[in-house]
């Protein structure tokens, strides 16, 4: 029986035999555009599991098992290949395959990204963008469905073809009103950005900052705290397991004041008393240890920015919701007011120096931060007109 059936309304197969994705591949292979979606589980790991893989392109859609099979060729193939990839909310597909198969996608184009550029807001739902552009009304509710079972129900397998049936229709109709509005570019650089990998991975480094009350301590109890909030994430990474699983914050911090020497400190201390830390007992000292010989110096915290620059910060605000106004886009995807104030801070000479400090770049950079400039050299200005449908609207001379 085929695997396929792209205008059957009944639900595809799971593919779950060598052969059976063989002939998925050969399909993949002869397309130039690619629809993918990911099903998962992430509430009990470390590392999202992947339950199952939708795949389709404009002859077929296919439902793939990486429980029954290993897909890693056949990933990375798909993310190395010349076809366009299309799917909505890529970002979680595009981290799991990563962390999953090593695969680095270099061509993708996100729905959800491209809807926030033609005026439908920063995440407009799948079912939503089906609706307003194929007219197919999609079915809710299956998000925290048991991916894990088989033989996989045909409600869920249903489903999961659904989300990725017409996402080819969408991205021929967005790809369309992107060029028409001269915003194909915006778009490339923004998919682009999500094809970095490096966005993936979470550094132990960093896990401190997750912590709650790491910021209330002192410079000596933050470097411990920090190095035994890495240890813990090095753990979760091996054992897969979710890091508060393993040694909660409360743990952490305990241990980031105790700052046992030895592990006699650690069993004697009765806020240690946790299966992990106690099996473990040399690896926390050691990480105790390297804590208390790198202090974490914090730069000083500024104080809150004058009047003034309030004041200047919220004329500037107006003219960036102006600016996305006028571009049919959110304010959001342009700039944020905190992002705003830090680069007035700098005292930026020129329109670079300000969209350096703001961290506008490309797209961003080109749509606001000559504008910005003009207000802020005083070369342009904001006034209030009456008119407009609330009665009165902002004006810019």
């Amino acid at each position: 029986m085929s695997l396929h059936a792209p205008h059957q309304p009944a639900a595809p197969l799971l593919c779950e035999r060598p052969d059976q994705l063989a002939e998925v591949a050969k399909a993949v292979a002869a397309a130039d555009r690619i629809a993918i979606d990911t099903e998962f589980h992430g509430e009990r790991s470390y590392y999202p599991r992947l339950m199952l893989l939708q795949v389709a392109t404009a002859h077929g859609v296919w439902l793939i098992d990486p429980l029954a099979l290993d897909l890693r060729p056949f990933v990375q193939d798909l993310a190395r290949g010349q076809a366009l990839v299309v799917g909505h909310a890529l970002k979680n597909d595009l981290r799991i395959l990563w962390q999953a198969y090593d695969a680095a996608f270099e061509r993708v184009f996100d729905t959800q990204v491209a809807a926030a550029f033609l005026g439908c807001g920063l995440q407009m739902g799948l079912s939503q963008l089906v609706q307003r552009v194929a007219g197919v009304h999609l079915a809710k509710g299956e998000q925290m469905a048991d991916w894990n079972q088989r033989p996989l129900p045909t409600k869920l397998r249903q489903y999961a073809a659904n989300d990725v049936a017409h996402l080819l229709q969408v991205h021929a109709e967005q790809a369309r009103r992107l060029h028409e509005l001269g915003r194909t570019e915006w778009l490339d650089q923004e998919c682009q950005a999500l094809c970095d990998t490096r966005a993936y991975d979470r550094d132990p480094a960093t896990a401190g900052d997750r912590v709650a009350g790491a910021r209330r301590m002192d410079p000596v109890e933050a470097g411990v705290l920090y190095a035994v909030a890495a240890l813990r994430e090095t753990m979760a990474q091996q054992e897969d397991a979710v890091p508060h699983f393993l040694v909660t914050d409360e743990a952490l911090v305990a241990l980031a004041r105790a700052k046992p020497r030895t592990a006699k400190d650690i069993h004697a201390d009765r806020r240690l008393q946790t299966r992990v830390i106690q099996k473990h007992a040399d690896r926390w000292v050691q990480a105790v240890a390297h804590g208390l010989a790198h202090p974490l110096k914090r730069p000083a915290g500024r104080p809150p920015p004058p009047p003034q620059l309030e004041a200047v910060a919220s004329a500037a605000m107006l003219l960036v919701g102006e600016l996305a106004n006028a571009s049919g886009i959110a304010p959001q995807l342009l700039t944020r007011r905190e992002t705003l104030i830090d680069a007035l801070r700098e005292g930026p000479a020129s329109c670079d120096e300000l969209a350096d400090h703001a961290g506008l770049h490309g797209w961003r950079r080109d749509l606001v931060a000559p504008r910005l400039w003009q207000l802020l050299s005083g070369e342009l200005s904001l006034r209030c007109e009456v008119g407009g449908e609330a009665g009165f609207r902002l004006a810019l001379a």
